[in-house]
């Protein structure tokens, strides 16, 4: 049998149907190829932990540089509210979870102790803290 008798012998719609099949094979590949590259389609989905670093909670950064909220409130940051709550440099609910209140509070803080003001908790900023939950924080004095 030649080609022409076996082309001539399939039904007219194969190779419509051939061409929708391909396309749509490439379309395929298409999406997965951008959604590989430009992330999940949901802008507040989690990631996983990126090489940018860990805040002092220990939350991951995304990609796009939102904290991943961990599953479970931390003590340590529940604590740090506390404290900063106590000088009166934290105003907010005491969650256990880094706020942008929290990172707000480290700041005044780390200003009034003569610190880089980064927001972000570091030995000079806890020696800082103890030292103004000891002996209080009388910024006259200086």
């Amino acid at each position: 049998m030649s080609s022409t008798t076996a082309t001539a012998s399939r039904p007219k719609g194969w190779i419509i149907a051939t061409a929708v099949t391909s396309c749509l094979a490439v379309a395929g590949i298409v999406a997965a190829a951008v959604v590989g590259v430009a992330g999940p389609a949901h802008a507040d989905a989690p990631t996983g932990p990126a090489q940018s670093g860990t805040s002092t909670s220990g939350q991951y950064q995304t990609a796009n540089n939102r904290p991943v909220r961990p599953a479970a409130p931390s003590a340590a940051m529940k604590l740090l509210q506390q404290q900063l709550a106590q000088l009166n440099y934290y105003n907010g609910p005491i969650t256990g979870y880094e706020n942008t209140q929290t990172m707000n509070a480290i700041m005044y803080l780390q200003r009034d102790a003569h610190l880089p003001q980064t927001g972000h908790m570091n030995d000079a900023t806890r020696d800082a803290l103890s030292s103004m939950l000891m002996h209080g924080n009388n910024q006259m004095a200086n």
